[in-house]
């Protein structure tokens, strides 16, 4: 997206705000005052002003100029009640997006805000198309949970930047991006789910992860604090990034792998529900009992947890919260970039970890 295409973005959306404050019929300044005032060049000016009246939010009189319309109200409205949001998220069909999404949902709505909800499937370029579509249909502000899989491209978060449109980082960041953000401690969910372990009698304890970035380096973190305060030594046959974020078959060859071994871990700190899943399969085919035989601690607290044969421990992240802080944020205008809400994970017990 050149700076051009920005910079006309840009005033467009200082012209809606200069148009919600005025009533229909009532004349806009002329092209070079705009030009003057916006600091533009003539033809951006020209561009901004000939779109609204094509989306009708102005209408032209020859030789006199342009004017408010009456659909103006309606189509852009004046305060809260014309605004549009984006909220990116990887897949609501997963994990704690669900709760992410209800909470930006709920405070748009109070706020009268219209929202516009884009999937990721994690992937860096189809998030860059979202972006740059919600820059160009003059979104008011975005919330994003940023994608994690494939080639780190910043240059859309820039044109955001660039264009005026504010955004919001919920449950982790992009690092080198100067923008609020609300996120889950992920160090401490892997502390409390490695002391939650050590509490129950294990002593030789795994971690079995998704690839390395922010989040599970921030959990296995958590768990290696835990361990070191026990006295407890991490043993690198015991821990495991797999190498892919695909969900089939998550947790089950690396927990099979470990429980292969002359000595087995006892414990099990999964960094998410469906990894703990496939583990609890590979300890069953081991012979050992989920629970007994070894404990197993997942993280999301998702549906998964319920509907095992041994209801599974699981760390549960303040889904709703997250996203409805977010909005918030936006919602209020509460837009410093270095603003930072991080909010606290709880441990829910299940059979999974029970003590002896």
């Amino acid at each position: 997206m050149s700076i051009g295409s920005l910079r006309y973005i840009q005033v467009k959306r200082m012209l809606l705000e200069h148009i919600a404050s005025l009533k229909p019929h009532d004349r806009l300044p002329s092209r070079t005052v705009l030009s003057e005032t916006y600091q533009a060049a003539r033809t951006t000016i020209e561009r901004a002003v000939s779109e609204l009246i094509g989306e009708g939010v102005l209408y032209a009189r020859d030789g006199s100029g342009t004017y408010v319309s009456d659909a103006a109200g309606l189509n852009q409205g004046s305060g809260a009640a014309g605004r549009t949001w984006g909220l990116l998220i990887p897949d609501i069909l997963h994990y704690i997006y669900p709760g992410i999404l209800r909470g930006v949902s709920d405070v748009a709505s109070e706020g009268d805000v219209n929202l516009i909800v884009c999937h990721t499937d994690n992937d860096y370029p189809k998030q860059t198309r979202h972006l740059r579509k919600l820059i160009d249909t003059g979104v008011d502000g975005i919330v994003v949970v940023p994608a994690i899989t494939g080639t780190v491209d910043m240059s859309p978060f820039y044109e955001l930047q660039a264009a005026g449109v504010p955004f919001v980082f919920c449950h982790r960041m992009l690092e080198g991006i100067q923008a609020p953000r609300v996120i889950s401690n992920n160090f401490y969910a892997g502390y409390i789910a490695a002391k939650h372990l050590l509490a129950n009698g294990c002593e030789r304890i795994g971690y079995i992860s998704r690839p390395v970035y922010s989040a599970s380096s921030e959990r296995y973190q958590g768990f290696v604090c835990a361990l070191a305060e026990a006295n407890v030594p991490v043993r690198g046959e015991w821990v495991a990034f797999e190498p892919t974020f695909e969900p089939a078959g998550e947790g089950y060859e690396s927990a099979l792998r470990m429980l292969r071994g002359a000595e087995k871990p006892d414990g099990l700190f999964c960094f998410n529900d469906g990894i703990a899943k496939g583990a609890c399969d590979a300890a069953r085919e081991a012979g050992l009992s989920v629970g007994k035989d070894i404990r197993v601690v997942g993280c999301d607290n998702t549906n998964i947890c319920d509907t095992m044969p041994v209801p599974l421990t699981s760390v549960k992240f303040p889904t709703y919260e997250m996203g409805a802080q977010a909005a918030r944020l936006l919602l209020d205008g509460a837009l410093d970039g270095s603003r930072t809400v991080v909010l606290q994970p709880e441990l829910i017990v299940r059979g999974s970890s029970a003590a002896t």
